[in-house]
C-alpha cells in the first residue's frame, strides 16, 4: 500500500467543490420555501424539538408529553439551533440541516473520490448523487438521516485512510483513532444504526483482503473506549434523567425489538431486492452494469474497488436480514454506488472496458425517462401532472434524443451530463410546480390554525381528535396536546360527558359518528379529509 497523496485540493477541485455546492442549492432549496411541513413524520420531528426547548429536557426527548425513546436527542437539538437562527420551526428552518447534510455527504463523496478515481470522475460521482432519486427525497425533508450518514461516512473514510497510510505510522494511527470518535457520533445521531454499517464493512473488507493483522494496527481497545465515551456522554446523564422506563424504551425495545422481530416497517427480506433499484434510479442500469463489469474482471480488481464493493453489499445483506425495513436504511451505501458506477464510466471512457457496459444502460435509461414522462398521467389526487410538469417531459424527449445521438456518434463521456441535465430540470420543475401542489394537499396547519383560533374565542377546554394518528404533532401549529380517541363508543361517550368539546374527525368517519353524537353540534371547518366540529349543551350556551 502507499502512502496517500497530500489531503489539500487543487484549483480545479476547488471548482468542481464550488459548482456541487451551488447545484445542490439550486436543486434543493426550492422545495422547502413554498410548502408547509408534513402532517406526520415531519411535523412528528418538530414536535419533538419544540417540546425539548419549551420543557428544557435537553437529553430525554418527548412527544406529547411521554417519553421519545425513538431516536436520541443530538438531532432535535440542531433542529432548535435552526429554530435559533431564524426565529421561527418554518419549512425551511427545519429542513434546512438536511440540505447542509446532504451538501456535506456529497462533497465526502468528491473528495473519496479524488482519492479512488480522479477529480472529473469524483465530480461526476457526486452529481450522480445528488440527482439519485432517494438522496433527492431525504434532502429536502425533515429527517435525521443524512446527519447520521455524514458521520458513518467519515468512519469509513477514516478507515480508508488508515488502511492507505504506512504501517506504524501516527497518521494510521490518526485516522483509526478519528474512525471510532466519527462512529460514536453517528450512534448518537440515530442509535444503533450509526455503528452497524462500520462494524460489518470493516471486518469482512479484512477478511476479503486476508488481512486480519490489520485489526491490531486499529487499536481496538483504546479505540473501543472513545467510542464508548462518545456514545455515554449523552446516554448516562439521559438514562439517569428518563429513569427505568426510558432505559427500557431506550436499549430493549428500539434496539433489539427493531431488529429481531420488528413492532414497526416488518418486511420480507427480499424487500430491497425489490426498492433498492427504484430508489437509486435513474442510475440503476449503470450500477447493474458496474457490477456485471467487475465480476467479470474480479480477478484484477484493485483492493479500493473491493471497499467499494464490501461498502455496498455487507450493509445490503445486514439490513435485509434485520426484521424492520424502510427504503431510508440503506442510505449509507449511496455514496459507495455512486463511486462504482463513476468508476465505470472511468474504466469506458479511458478505453479499458467495453463500450457495451454504457451503452446498454444508457439506451435502457434513456427509453425510461422519455416513456416515463409520456406515461405520466394527467393528474393525482386531484393534483395536475403533466401539464405543470410539462417543462420536464419536453426535456426528457429533447435531451433523450440527443442522449441517441451522442450514443450513435460515441461520444460517450456526455452520456452522464445529459441525464444530470434531464435530472435537473426534472427536481427543479417538480420542486416549483408539484411540491407547492402537493403541500396543499397534505397540509394541516389551515386546520391547526383554525382550532387554535375558535379554541380562544370559545374558551373551549376540552379538545379531542378521532382516529388522528399522532395528533399530537398538531402541537407546532396550536402550542396545545389534543386528546386522541380510537374507539366510536369512547368518543361518543366523551361527547356526553362534556358541556363544550372542540374535535378533529375524519370526513369519512363523520357519517358514521354524527347519528349517534348528541344534538348542538356544528362544523366548523374542514381541510384535506378532516373536519373541525363543535359542539355545546343548550344549558352552556344559554
Amino acid at each position: 500500500m502507499e502512502m496517500q497523496s497530500s489531503l489539500l485540493l487543487s484549483k480545479r477541485s476547488i471548482i468542481y467543490i464550488l459548482i456541487l455546492v451551488l447545484a445542490c442549492g439550486i436543486l434543493y432549496l426550492p422545495s422547502t420555501v413554498n410548502r408547509d411541513l408534513h402532517g406526520k413524520e415531519e411535523l412528528k420531528y418538530v414536535e419533538v424539538a419544540r417540546e425539548m426547548a419549551a420543557g428544557g429536557t435537553w437529553l430525554v426527548p418527548h412527544f406529547g408529553g411521554e417519553f421519545y425513546a425513538d431516536k436520541p436527542p443530538v438531532y432535535f437539538w440542531i433542529l432548535n439551533l435552526s429554530k435559533l437562527i431564524f426565529g421561527t420551526y418554518s419549512t425551511l428552518a427545519m429542513a434546512l440541516p438536511s440540505i447542509l447534510a446532504s451538501i456535506i455527504i456529497v462533497l465526502l463523496t468528491f473528495w473519496l473520490g479524488c482519492k479512488l478515481l480522479n477529480e472529473k470522475y469524483a465530480f461526476l460521482a457526486g452529481l450522480i448523487l445528488m440527482t439519485s432519486l432517494l438522496f433527492f427525497g431525504l434532502s429536502i425533508i425533515v429527517r435525521m438521516d443524512l446527519l447520521m450518514e455524514i458521520f458513518i461516512m467519515a468512519t469509513l473514510i477514516s478507515f480508508y485512510f488508515g488502511y492507505s497510510s504506512y504501517k506504524g505510522s501516527r497518521a494510521k494511527k490518526k485516522y483509526y483513532f478519528l474512525l471510532y470518535l466519527f462512529m460514536g457520533l453517528a450512534t448518537t445521531i440515530k442509535g444503533p444504526a450509526g455503528f452497524l454499517v462500520p462494524l460489518v464493512v470493516i471486518p469482512t473488507f479484512l477478511l476479503v483482503e486476508k488481512n486480519l493483522a490489520e485489526l491490531k494496527e486499529m487499536e481496538l481497545k483504546k479505540g473501543l473506549g472513545l467510542f464508548l465515551g462518545v456514545v455515554l456522554l449523552w446516554i448516562v446523564p439521559a438514562l439517569i434523567s428518563g429513569g427505568k422506563d426510558y432505559a427500557y424504551q431506550l436499549l430493549v425495545v428500539q434496539t433489539f425489538g427493531r431488529a429481531l422481530n420488528s413492532f414497526a416497517h416488518a418486511r420480507p427480506f427480499y424487500y430491497y431486492l425489490m426498492t433498492y433499484p427504484v430508489t437509486f434510479l435513474p442510475w440503476t442500469f449503470f450500477l447493474i452494469s458496474s457490477f456485471i463489469y467487475l465480476i467479470k474482471n474480479r480477478g484484477t480488481l484493485r483492493w479500493e474497488v473491493k471497499f467499494l464493493l464490501v461498502w455496498f453489499w455487507l450493509p445490503f445483506i445486514l439490513f435485509s436480514l434485520i426484521s424492520g425495513k424502510l427504503v431510508i436504511y440503506l442510505l449509507p451505501i449511496y455514496p459507495a454506488a455512486v463511486l462504482l458506477v463513476a468508476h465505470l464510466f472511468k474504466e469506458i471512457i479511458s478505453g479499458k472496458a467495453s463500450k457495451k457496459f454504457i451503452v446498454v444502460p444508457a439506451l435502457l435509461t434513456l427509453v425510461m425517462l422519455g416513456g416515463g414522462g409520456l406515461a405520466l398521467p394527467q393528474s393525482v389526487s386531484g393534483i395536475t401532472l403533466s401539464s405543470g410538469l410539462r417543462p420536464a417531459i419536453i426535456s426528457f424527449l429533447v435531451i433523450g434524443l440527443i442522449g441517441l445521438i451522442i450514443l450513435l456518434k460515441k461520444r460517450y463521456y456526455l452520456v452522464p451530463c445529459m441525464i444530470v441535465l434531464m435530472l435537473g430540470i426534472f427536481i427543479l420543475n417538480f420542486s416549483i410546480t408539484t411540491v407547492p401542489a402537493l403541500s396543499q394537499d397534505y397540509t394541516m396547519k389551515p386546520l391547526a390554525i383554525k382550532l387554535k383560533e375558535f379554541k380562544t374565542q370559545k374558551k373551549v377546554t376540552n379538545l379531542v381528535a378521532y382516529r388522528y394518528n399522532e395528533v399530537d404533532a398538531l402541537a407546532v401549529y396550536t402550542n396545545v396536546f389534543v386528546k386522541e380517541i380510537n374507539n366510536q363508543q369512547a368518543m361518543i361517550d366523551y361527547f356526553h360527558q362534556k358541556d363544550k368539546v372542540l374535535a378533529v374527525i375524519q370526513q369519512d368517519q363523520w357519517p358514521k359518528l354524527k347519528k349517534r353524537l348528541p344534538s348542538g353540534i356544528s362544523r366548523i371547518y374542514s381541510s384535506n379529509g378532516y373536519l373541525l366540529i363543535y359542539y355545546q349543551t343548550e344549558s352552556d350556551s344559554n
